[in-house]
């Protein structure tokens, strides 16, 4: 039996992406970068456990001794070892099916997960052994992760299913394999180390049990009785390298040490050598927040950096690493973003604008990018070749999509529309509208229709995804005048001036207030739209809403009465009256 005052030290393997992150809700937990152990395996000596990351560790039996090995010293040590893997698959989804293996591999149990967090209806975990229902002393609204079979007694490990990732269960649920009589629940109570339980396997040479949670691992006796628990944290060693580290005690993370993993930073001692420069009082503002790259907020030490979305300046001795780590190939780019993103630092926004108008940036780090504009980091334009590599990439993808358009019997190409749209943003967003005049000149070419063209559709969701982009305007102007139905709506929208923006500088005025008029013109025509007449009474509500909103304002409204209403046609000049004479009833 191990001692409970045993301390482990696991060196930390390099990865090569992200840790497993099983977000408890929408923001990520302190423990989303600890080893998420699904195998426990068996030999006379050692303890052998394995992470879905791939990482493999081994515990001495005599001595306590506790270490990561290799892959292949894993397979020397652990040769003809019993137990295994918990379940296929390793992790599953709320209303998934899984298959539970025992140590014995004779016995085989199926569960499907609960899904009591459903919008429709709360279903309960099942749980089969041998294709027939049996009955188990879990709570219903709780998955089974685990199970092992010991002494005619049938040991289910526990967690529940959450709508945004995993969370608790009740820890360990034993009871008669015969009957499903409950025998006893271990939990977090009881020493257990969580009760989010991701393994049970039964030692077969000495007879106890081992867990494994979220937090750390457990042996336990058959008299269930938690003898020996050990709780993972990460911090630097020695060697100035991250490690997975044990504790008797829950211990925090340093996730300054856990940001030179994900990185799977070079030269480690140097990133700890710069780590250590940080003042410790401000260090475990680096938590997990940062790690995922979420703004940090108000943190003690740093009080005057809360609202802001970077670090503090002294974490800028970091951002060499992140930028040395880089990639923004179409698979790495997110956590590219969010590793450079948290950093107010020149060199950083430098790397960042470079790569602006790159083809998979737009969406990705708009935020990031105004970020760096606010405080004056980010460059005015991007270079004269960024911009004609993008404004080449945006005329061919829609040359692409209006030759799809133009074939019959054919799917348009809206992969290509969409490139196009998120081109001209990144452009925009990089400082350069020259993308977005590409789009202009597209859809004021595009002949008057409905959303039987699927140029017109395009067009929606150019208006939508280019909604703050003022550069826009003549494009929208274009589609709100002759297109019909569903697709001018978003066009109505983004000339809608019932809620002012001062970022938005150009969509009040008489041209705008002009063009929603015969907007709602073509909507007072369901005939336009012979397929679905029902999509001109929504166009006609929203784009009628924008003309209101235009003639509210006092300047709009004289300029407009002086000069383009004696011209109007008689049919806008009636929406007008009405619209006016509306007005002077309140």
């Amino acid at each position: 039996m191990l001692e409970k005052s045993f301390f482990l030290s696991i060196s930390c393997a390099a990865l090569l992406s992200f840790a497993p992150r099983l977000y408890a809700g929408m923001e990520p937990s302190s423990w989303d970068y600890l080893p998420v152990i699904d195998e426990i395996s068996f030999t006379t000596a050692t303890v052998g456990f394995s992470a879905i990351d791939g990482r493999r560790m081994v515990l001495d039996k005599e001595t306590g001794a506790f270490r990561q090995v290799s892959s292949s010293e894993y397979a020397v040590i652990m040769r003809g070892s019993k137990g295994g893997k918990a379940a296929s698959p390793s992790q599953s989804d709320a209303g998934s099916a899984a298959t539970l293996y025992t140590s014995s591999g004779n016995t085989v149990l199926q569960t499907i997960n609960d899904d009591c967090y459903g919008e429709d209806s709360k279903k309960a975990h099942t749980l089969e052994l041998g294709g027939l229902p049996i009955r188990d002393a879990v709570d219903p609204c709780d998955s089974i992760s685990s199970a092992e079979i010991e002494n005619g007694r049938l040991w289910l490990g526990t967690l529940s299913k959450g709508g945004w990732g995993e969370f608790p269960g009740k820890g360990l649920v034993v009871q008669s394999l015969s009957d499903g009589t409950h025998i006893g629940t271990i939990s977090k109570q009881d020493g257990l180390t969580s009760n989010l339980v991701r393994v049970v396997k039964l030692d077969p040479y000495t007879g106890y049990l081992w867990v494994a949670t979220q937090l750390g691992i457990n042996q336990i006796s058959p008299e269930l009785e938690v003898i020996y628990a050990l709780y993972l944290y990460e911090d630097f060693d020695e060697n100035g390298s991250c490690a997975v580290q044990g504790s008797t005690i829950p211990t925090r993370n340093n996730f300054i040490a856990i940001f030179q993993r994900v990185l799977d930073v070079k030269d480690k001692r140097k990133f700890y050598e710069a780590a250590m420069t940080i003042p410790p009082a401000i260090r475990p503002c680096f938590n997990e927040m940062a790690v995922s790259g979420w703004p940090v907020g108000y943190c003690s030490g740093a009080e005057e950096y809360a609202s802001s979305r970077f670090l503090a300046p002294q974490f800028n001795v970091l951002a060499p690493f992140a930028i040395e780590t880089a990639d923004f190939s179409p698979g790495k780019i997110w956590g590219t973003l969010s590793h450079l993103c948290i950093f107010g630092d020149k060199d950083v926004a430098a790397l960042v604008a470079d790569h602006a108008t790159d083809k998979d940036f737009s969406g990705k780090g708009s935020q990031c990018v105004y970020a760096y504009k606010e405080v004056g980091l980010f460059p005015d334009k991007p270079s004269k070749a960024r911009e004609k590599e993008a404004l080449g990439r945006i005329s061919k993808s829609l040359s692409q999509f209006k030759l799809s358009a133009m074939k019959e019997n054919t799917t348009p190409d809206f992969k290509s529309g969409a490139a196009a749209i998120e081109g001209a943003k990144a452009l925009a967003e990089a400082g350069s509208p020259r993308g977005v005049e590409l789009l202009n000149a597209f859809f004021m070419r595009v002949k008057p229709g409905n959303g039987n063209n699927p140029e017109v559709l395009l067009f929606s969701d150019a208006a939508q995804s280019l909604h703050y982009c003022d550069d826009f305007l003549p494009g929208v102007l274009a589609g709100v005048e002759n297109f019909y139905g569903a697709p001018v709506q978003q066009g109505c929208l983004y000339l809608d001036a019932t809620y002012p923006d001062a970022s938005n500088k150009n969509r009040l005025g008489v041209k705008q207030l002009v063009s929603l008029l015969k907007a709602v013109e073509n909507a007072s025509h369901p005939e336009f739209i012979p397929h679905q007449p029902s999509q001109a009474q929504g166009a006609y509500s929203i784009c009628r809403a924008a003309a209101v909103s235009q003639l509210k304002d006092k300047t709009v409204r004289a300029e407009f009465l002086t000069g383009a209403y004696p011209a109007l046609p008689a049919a806008q000049k009636k929406i007008a009256d009405g619209i006016i004479n509306a007005d002077q009833q309140y």
